[in-house]
């Protein structure tokens, strides 16, 4: 089923927002299905990885609410909720161009040009910036670094990483900055590409989202 960018955000969206109103064994159906279609995508080690780095991140979101006294109840379904949230902007990751997401941004839920490429332009670099923090801690590691040691000599000893990580991270920002502008990026930028038209799969999930969203007042007045 081939759908248009605009149909994944709004899915997206709609999946936010109904993981606060459905039910938990909903909520644990919708995250299975996330997972089989994630990994139905991109079943590489990057995605294996990026699942089980939000995995081990819910899980200390969990743990931080039990140490803040929370019920267990409490903690596990807020920590099911913001785990399905984060893998469906994942999926939308993983099945969606970047320059896509931004076109239908600007022509379709009207943002302006510099906030969808700044926001597209960050999800880009994600991966970029993780494997730049990689090679230079492989680079700093023949040169002799070592995080053994207490957490305050760790964190101190880390600096020779981050300082080498950010400013290839600002060269790059800065080489993005100059094509951008000897590109004449602006306004007619997305208007120039082609525009994405909503087919008949579009229509027909753009319904079932609605049914969905709206199933309360289905079922209080018919």
């Amino acid at each position: 089923m081939n759908l248009t960018a605009f149909t994944k955000l709004v899915a997206v969206l709609a999946v936010t927002a109904l993981v606060f109103i459905l039910p938990v064994m909903w909520v644990s159906f919708i995250l299975v299905l996330e997972l089989v279609l994630l990994l139905y995508i991109r079943h590489d080690k990057t995605t294996l990885a990026a699942i089980g780095a939000l995995a081990v991140f819910t899980g200390m979101m969990i743990l931080l609410q039990l140490l803040f006294q929370s019920p267990l109840e409490v903690a596990l379904t807020g920590g099911l909720r913001m785990l399905v949230m984060t893998l469906a902007f994942l999926c939308l990751l993983a099945a969606t161009k970047i320059q896509d997401i931004a076109q239908a941004l600007v022509e379709r839920f009207h943002m302006p040009c510099e906030y969808a490429f700044m926001l597209t332009t960050a999800l880009r670099f994600v991966p970029d910036f993780l494997s730049d923090s990689k090679a230079t801690l492989d680079a700093q590691s023949c040169r002799g670094y070592s995080n053994r040691g207490s957490v305050f000599k760790r964190l101190y000893a880390y600096v020779v990483v981050i300082k080498p990580l950010v400013m290839r991270a600002i060269a790059k920002s800065d080489t993005l900055a100059l094509s951008m502008e000897l590109k004449g990026f602006g306004a007619n930028t997305y208007k120039n590409m082609r525009k994405q038209e909503l087919g008949f799969a579009d229509y027909i999930v753009l319904g079932v989202i609605a049914i969905l969203c709206t199933y309360k007042f289905w079922i209080k007045y018919i």
